[in-house]
């Protein structure tokens, strides 16, 4: 899984280098965010590795139960997608092209190496739903970064050149997400209630 993520922040940093000036402001099919706020929004991910906020205990939640927090209608996805927006385009602005791209290409070996180092059971704390493990921070991380990637990827007009681990961790993941009985039965063409998405 960190070979994974490892993968495809470097992939941000090869793609951040070659940017120009038009890309960066590319709009994205995310509302409000060009490609410079893409950067910005998944960048804070590896400095953030490398400063945890710590948990000394307490019943870890997983990652399938984060994102289903908080994505359900009152979740964080929902009830603080406009202030999440304007943070990535702040920090776009104050940190600058140079800065964004050091999110990945400086910041991301220093938080991968840190990520080596942390048992898989350790405890920390993740925003607005307590207790997880390093382990399943990573699972969301992962996440973030591989669908973010695929999103500066369709603003640029470019095929879709993400990291096979990244993508199939991902996959799975979503999978995870998605009620088991209503999933099989809509992957096998047995049912055609649809159960997507799992994700805002």
């Amino acid at each position: 899984m960190i070979d994974a993520l490892a993968a495809v922040w470097r992939r941000w940093a090869e793609v951040g280098a070659g940017l120009t000036e038009a890309e960066w402001s590319t709009p994205s099919r995310c509302a409000g965010w060009d490609v410079a706020a893409l950067f910005a929004h998944v960048g804070v991910f590896p400095q953030a590795v490398l400063d945890p906020p710590e948990a000394d205990g307490g019943e870890p939640v997983s990652a399938v139960d984060i994102l289903r927090g908080f994505n359900a209608p009152s979740g964080v996805a929902h009830t603080m997608a406009a202030q999440v927006a304007d943070h990535a385009v702040v920090l776009a602005a104050q940190v600058g092209r140079p800065g964004l791209v050091a999110f990945f290409a400086g910041a991301g070996p220093r938080g991968i190496a840190a990520l080596r180092e942390r048992p898989a059971d350790g405890l920390l704390l993740w925003p607005a739903s307590g207790v997880t493990t390093w382990a399943d921070a990573v699972r969301i991380v992962l996440l973030e970064s591989t669908v973010h990637l695929l999103d500066v990827f369709d603003a640029l007009g470019r095929a879709p050149d993400v990291p096979v681990a990244a993508l199939r961790e991902t996959a799975h993941l979503l999978a995870d997400l998605a009620d088991p009985v209503a999933f099989v039965e809509a992957a096998t063409g047995r049912s055609s209630s649809s159960l997507l998405p799992v994700l805002r």
